[in-house]
């Protein structure tokens, strides 16, 4: 992967922000598109509203302040976040809320460099995928296990979450950044679907090169070309 990135460190020491600085730039040389500083959460929020962002460098305490709060009132914004922090106890919070990685402080420019092979979509061990999805409802956080997802559907700037119970939820993330932190048994079978493998009970050719997924209750998804004979090896019994 060679693509540019737009850096945000949301650091309230400046000593840790510019060591942080310094070994993204020591690691990614030219690759660097931007790289910008924020030194509190309401600064961080402007700049998120004017500026576009691929990676967020994250610290919980910020004078005080929970630095999940961004990730609260951001909710809709496509970037990446990096939880970076001395408190490693709250790294199971971070994966629930979705977050592509936990640093732990103190780090070096090894695990730093284990950061940015996830955001280029390397292959992480399932262990290491987030098991737990956030929802917004009624102004409050519920926490849904992944595993409890038949798929999940593109809905404008936010993707739709079919449960299986039925319920439909929205989730304020992108369909990339679902697929890079999603567990293996999650596929993307189309441009608007990534399905839970454990649901789908067979395929079905509808004509001209179109494909249908069905499922073991019988809902019907889109199925592009490119993905039939992925998905044939992956699924027992196809």
């Amino acid at each position: 992967m060679n693509e540019t990135l737009r850096l945000l460190i949301v650091e309230d020491e400046p000593p840790i922000a510019k060591y942080l600085a310094k070994a993204c730039r020591r690691l990614l040389g030219q690759r660097i598109a931007s790289l910008e500083t924020c030194h509190s959460l309401e600064q961080a929020e402007r700049f998120l509203t004017h500026h576009t962002v691929d990676l967020c460098f994250l610290d919980l305490n910020l004078n005080g302040e929970d630095g999940f709060e961004l990730l609260t009132h951001m909710t809709g914004y496509p970037f990446h976040t990096v939880v970076v922090s001395a408190h490693t106890e709250r790294a199971f919070e971070a994966f629930a809320h979705g977050v592509l990685d936990f640093l732990g402080k103190p780090f070096d420019d090894e695990r730093l460099a284990l950061t940015f092979q996830r955001y280029d979509g390397r292959p992480r061990p399932s262990s290491e995928c987030i098991q737990f999805i956030s929802l917004r409802k009624r102004g409050k956080t519920q926490l849904v296990a992944v595993a409890e997802a038949v798929y999940f559907k593109a809905a404008g700037i936010y993707v739709e979450v079919v449960l299986d119970n039925g319920h439909r939820e929205l989730l304020c993330k992108t369909m990339d950044r679902l697929e890079q932190l999603l567990p293996p048994r999650f596929l993307r079978v189309h441009r608007s679907i990534l399905v839970n493998l454990d649901h789908v009970f067979a395929h079905k050719h509808i004509g001209g090169g179109t494909y249908q997924l069905v499922l073991k209750d019988g809902q019907c998804l889109p199925l592009s070309r490119p993905k039939y004979k992925e998905l044939k090896h992956m699924i027992r019994g196809l």
